[in-house]
């Protein structure tokens, strides 16, 4: 009866494990966390550098090679992924009429 099934529900209740969590975070307030600025400033080259080899028909330097920052993680450089990104997971390119559209209707 009701009873019984009470008991019953209340045996179960006992059984259930406590939970274990199957992934563990890194401590990251305790890391030091590099400054923004300068990675990225060693991970990019500068504006001028790029512009001056852009007038003589060079490619930027970051087109060539990947760079040491992203060589140490063993990520690959983000240039480089968008050259090989297929087509279908590209962005799609916007009109500047659907650029200001959108605009115009974020300040109202």
């Amino acid at each position: 009866t009701m009873g019984s099934k009470m008991a019953a529900a209340a045996r179960v209740v006992q059984v259930v494990k406590p939970h274990t969590p199957l992934i563990k975070f890194p401590d990251r307030k305790s890391s030091p966390r590099p400054k923004i600025q300068e990675s990225l400033q060693a991970s990019l080259p500068s504006l001028h550098a790029s512009k001056a080899q852009e007038s003589t028909g060079g490619r930027s330097p970051a087109f060539q090679n990947i760079s040491p920052v992203s060589k140490a993680q063993g990520a690959p450089d983000t240039s480089e992924l968008a050259r090989t990104l297929p087509q279908k997971y590209r962005r799609k390119i916007m009109s500047d009429e659907e650029i200001e559209y959108i605009q115009v209707s974020l300040i109202y």
